[in-house]
């Protein structure tokens, strides 16, 4: 299988066969930057993904003081650089439209039924596999208090983020908001692409030793 993606100085990578020493931390930093949490959904400023992970990822040291830690979590939306962003909305939409197409031709639903959530899934596991053996840290799979402490706190600053973003709203769709919420070193306000790109850079070089620049 070939999967062409093109990077930022215009060469084409292979996703379904990437190696580690393709893996481009400033670009990375840079395309989370430009990537909107809630699809951009709100008013104001766009809270990026480059600014979900570094404020999640400071918000797991000042409450663990563990670097390595905040440095996974740092990482955990690495693939929507090359991947983009496939909300949890669109995933659930695909998946039942998916089930529909074969229903009309005379398939079985449920034979595939949770099949496109998990290809979505096993799509994002694969490349952020290659994204931790770039930056030298072990799988998440071989980390399961790391694996559980950064999912957790994805879903804390998906609740926090949605409160922030829509104050008069009720429950937050789709999001688990019984958990404690972050403890957050600043408000949940839209950064800017330029300010947000700086941030997740220099975190990756106070949590993991990577240096873009």
């Amino acid at each position: 299988m070939r999967i062409p993606n093109i990077m930022h100085d215009g060469s084409v990578i292979n996703l379904a066969a990437l190696r580690a020493d393709q893996i481009d931390f400033a670009h990375m930093a840079s395309s989370l930057s430009k990537i909107a949490r809630f699809c951009g959904r709100h008013h104001d400023a766009a809270v990026s993904v480059a600014q979900h992970s570094v404020m999640g990822a400071d918000a797991l040291f000042s409450e663990t003081g563990d670097g390595v830690l905040a440095g996974y979590f740092l990482l955990h939306d690495g693939h929507e650089y090359l991947l983009g962003d496939v909300s949890r909305p669109a995933a659930l939409m695909i998946a039942w439209m998916a089930e529909a197409c074969l229903a009309e031709r005379g398939a079985d639903p449920a034979a595939v039924k949770g099949a496109v959530k998990e290809g979505i899934d096993r799509a994002k596991a694969a490349i952020d596999a290659v994204i931790l053996q770039a930056a030298g840290l072990p799988a998440l799979a071989r980390m399961p208090a790391y694996r559980r402490q950064v999912a957790q706190m994805d879903e804390r600053m998906c609740a926090a983020e949605g409160r922030a973003l829509y104050p008069t709203a009720g429950p937050i769709p789709l999001v688990q908001t019984s958990l404690p919420p972050p403890k957050l070193t600043g408000a949940i306000r839209g950064w800017g692409a330029m300010k947000a790109e700086e941030a997740f850079a220099e975190r990756l070089d106070r949590y993991l030793g990577i240096v873009t620049r």
